[in-house]
């Protein structure tokens, strides 16, 4: 495919059509264990969490929601009439893309490149008291976690300047689709809108296109079985190049080996910190709220710490 007939044609689409979702820029609320306070929180000069990679992410059917809501919104939109047989034969067979265009700049040029890349997700809930969040961090008959309110688009500020010099990364922020007929309804319009502007000579990048589409869902369609975890993800789109990329860490979870990348941003992007639920009585809820506050406030945060009101007894 020529680039620069895919230059030709991108300026044709409307804007959300290869990336058909808003940025997440309200606070979330990451959940994790009390055990990983010193290195998310306590540090000198940032705040730290790890991105893992998302091709080792822990639900197996990541990434393969895109390509079959794709087959279902090209079915229904041939049986409709809204495409014909012959655009239908075009796409639907496209496979998400394995490359991404990255617009790099270099020496004070910019030109769009397409190149492999990595992808990194860290996880968040819009929810700031889930339970059903609360039991994964559960041990016996015990809570033993907490979670971090986080602004989300004050984050992403951050990232961007420090990550996306040069433009060989990207970082997003979204909020997950469940719900199956708004996903397919996604797909569709992004389908009818490619149609619309296809031409025999742009065949070629109507099929890049798509794939750029099912690859850019991919961390954001999950099935509804997860729906209780309302999402948001920051997920990083890093080029494949030797220079500039930050550097991959390992860590190892039920046997398995999960490379992940640290994000370091600024302390004034923590808004809250929230304790898991507790058997103790309000007079020991109260002790730890206030240790934690000294904690957060001796590290330089000024944020609000309160224990969870989910009335757990066991």
């Amino acid at each position: 495919m020529a680039m620069s007939i895919l230059n030709e044609f991108l300026p044709r689409l409307q804007y959300k059509t290869l990336m058909p979702y808003d940025p997440y820029e309200g606070t979330a609320y990451h959940y994790t264990s009390l055990g990983n306070v010193n290195s998310i929180l306590l540090r000198d000069d940032s705040v730290s969490l790890w991105a893992s990679r998302y091709d080792c992410l822990n639900d197996a059917s990541e990434g393969t929601l895109p390509k079959m809501r794709f087959e279902q919104a090209c079915s229904r939109l041939r049986k409709s009439g809204k495409i014909d047989d012959k655009f239908f034969e075009l796409i639907k067979d496209v496979q998400p893309n394995r490359t991404k265009l990255f617009l790099t700049r270099s020496e004070d040029q910019i030109r769009l490149v397409r190149g492999d890349f990595r992808r990194y997700v860290v996880s968040f809930s819009e929810d700031p008291d889930a339970l059903a969040m609360w039991n994964y961090y559960s041990k016996g008959n015990r809570y033993e976690g907490m979670n971090i309110g986080i602004d989300i688009g004050s984050m992403k500020g951050f990232l961007d300047s420090t990550l996306n010099f040069d433009g060989s990364v990207e970082v997003q922020t979204a909020k997950v689709v469940y719900n199956e007929e708004e996903q397919i309804s996604i797909i569709e319009k992004a389908i009818l809108d490619l149609r619309e502007h296809c031409e025999p000579r742009y065949e070629s990048s109507v099929g890049y296109c798509i794939g750029t589409l099912l690859s850019n869902l991919k961390p954001v369609l999950k099935l509804e079985c997860f729906e209780h975890e309302k999402e948001v993800r920051l997920f990083v789109d890093i080029l494949n190049k030797p220079q500039n990329k930050p550097t991959v860490k390992y860590r190892t979870n039920a046997g398995f080996i999960i490379p992940y990348i640290e994000l370091g941003f600024g302390k004034s992007s923590v808004r809250s910190i929230m304790l898991g639920p507790s058997l103790g009585d309000i007079r020991q809820k109260k002790a730890q709220e206030e240790v934690a506050r000294e904690m957060m406030e001796g590290h330089g945060y000024q944020v609000a710490v309160e224990s969870s009101k989910i009335p757990v007894r066991y």
